[in-house]
């Protein structure tokens, strides 16, 4: 028999073995009990989290001798022939390949006969986003009124680029990334069975890179497996999966957040020295200052992926130095990551970045400001004062009251005067105060 990789040969074969996908799981589960089974379902959600592979567990369900079961048998003919992809009611079918009209007719004509040996005539269209406008069209009719006992089931990583038309006539169910902890324990346990042991470190380096992925981490393990036998190390998965080490990314931050731009470049070029890249010195940078943010402002939760000697070693270096500090230069990094991918010197940019982000001393806390209770109360102004012939006299208050009211007494005074003269005729405008005429220019 054939080698088989661990992607396939680990893969579940029940709705039980199905990791962080519960309530997706037990929705099936009990339509599948309650008979209440739809003719076509949505499958969205980022790659290798189990949308075409709870796919074929659905089919097994609804076409096993024993069934329809929400826990198949797994030894009837049809499910050995499902697990094998050669069942003949359950056709998957790629649908950036036969993304066209012609082949979407053709599956409406095969729709029509009814299943071969099965109960069900399953079609699991994988990619399905891929398909061209009128091939989405020519789904509509057989999605609405599909002929009995035929499952439409669509998989999809972009679910924005399928038509508002054939989402509302689908069961949407999103799949989630699978978190590290649980999927941590399943390779642990995998590996286990096939008498592969691998150090805790290693197996954070795989969870930490397929970024919720279980095919990812399943592929990176047969190469870890290869690479160095049955003993899987952390210098080996580091040396192999291109991981940039904690001591790196740990030596960083510290001289970038102690002000040590010399320090800083030096961990930077040695880096480099070892055949790490822009790309991945910048991206594991910033996923490090995220968790040291992070556990610098309290808010752990967002750190439950970690190991517990990870997440001691954030606490340590995050009582070092303060949130704000740490918020500055990740956003300096980030700014860079960005910046380096549309430059054509990307390490300069790098190193810039380290370089303004090692000054940034300044930097404080909210809790190191004083409260402003506790600031002294200013004392209030002098009144001001004016110069007069024999040097600096200081105005009466009194005095100075009684200065403003005849101000605006006289003002009340001018303001009634003008509107008095704005209501008199011309002529008289033209009379000075002991009435005598005056010439009015002429306009």
């Amino acid at each position: 028999m054939s080698y088989l990789v661990f992607a396939r040969k680990w893969r579940p074969q029940g709705f039980e073995e199905v990791l962080a996908q519960d309530h997706i799981t037990v929705t099936l589960r009990n339509a599948i009990k309650s008979g209440r089974i739809g003719h076509a379902y949505l499958f969205t959600g980022p790659r290798g989290v189990g949308k075409t592979t709870t796919a074929r567990i659905l089919a097994k369900a609804l076409n096993c001798e024993k069934g329809p079961t929400p826990d198949p048998c797994r030894e009837c003919p049809s499910c050995r022939a499902i697990t094998a992809g050669t069942d003949l009611d359950v056709l998957e079918i790629d649908g950036a390949s036969n993304r066209g009209i012609d082949e979407i007719r053709d599956l409406r004509e095969r729709a029509g006969y009814s299943a071969a040996g099965g109960r069900w005539k399953i079609y699991i269209i994988d990619e399905v986003h891929a398909l061209t406008r009128d091939a989405f069209n020519a789904l509509l009719k057989i999605l609405e009124e599909p002929p009995p006992q035929v499952l439409f089931v669509f998989a999809t990583t972009e679910p924005r680029k399928v038509p508002a038309t054939i989402v509302s006539r689908c069961q949407r169910f999103d799949f989630r990334r699978i978190p590290a902890s649980q999927m941590a324990g399943y390779l642990a346990r995998e590996a286990a069975g096939e008498g592969i042991e691998i150090d805790p470190e290693a197996l954070a380096m795989v969870t930490r890179a397929s970024g919720g992925s279980l095919r990812d981490a399943l592929s990176m393990m047969d190469q870890l497996v290869s690479f160095s036998g049955g003993r899987i190390t952390r210098e080996s998965a580091s040396s192999l999966l291109r991981v940039v080490q904690d001591d790196i990314l740990s030596g960083l931050a510290s001289a970038m957040l102690g002000g040590k731009p010399g320090d800083a470049l030096d961990i930077l070029s040695g880096a480099f020295a070892m055949g790490y890249s822009v790309e991945e010195l910048t991206d594991s940078l910033v996923e490090f200052l995220r968790n040291l943010m992070l556990a610098a402002s309290g808010g752990e939760a967002g750190l439950a992926d970690l190991a517990e000697a990870e997440l001691e070693s954030f606490r340590r270096l995050a009582a070092t130095t303060c949130d704000t500090a740490v918020l500055d230069t990740l956003r300096i990094i980030t700014a860079a990551a960005f910046e380096s991918r549309q430059s054509s010197q990307p390490r300069i940019v790098l190193e810039s970045a380290v370089m303004t982000a090692s000054r940034l001393r300044w930097a404080v806390g909210l809790d190191s400001l004083p409260r402003v209770s506790s600031l002294p109360v200013p004392a209030e102004p002098a009144t001001p004062a004016r110069q007069g012939r024999k040097g600096v006299l200081r105005r009466h208050p009194r005095r100075a009251g009684k200065s403003a009211l005849r101000l605006l007494r006289a003002g009340k005074r001018r303001h009634r005067r003008f509107r008095l003269r704005s209501r008199l005729p011309r002529r008289s405008r033209a009379m000075d105060r002991e009435g005598s005429p005056q010439k009015t220019p002429v306009e």
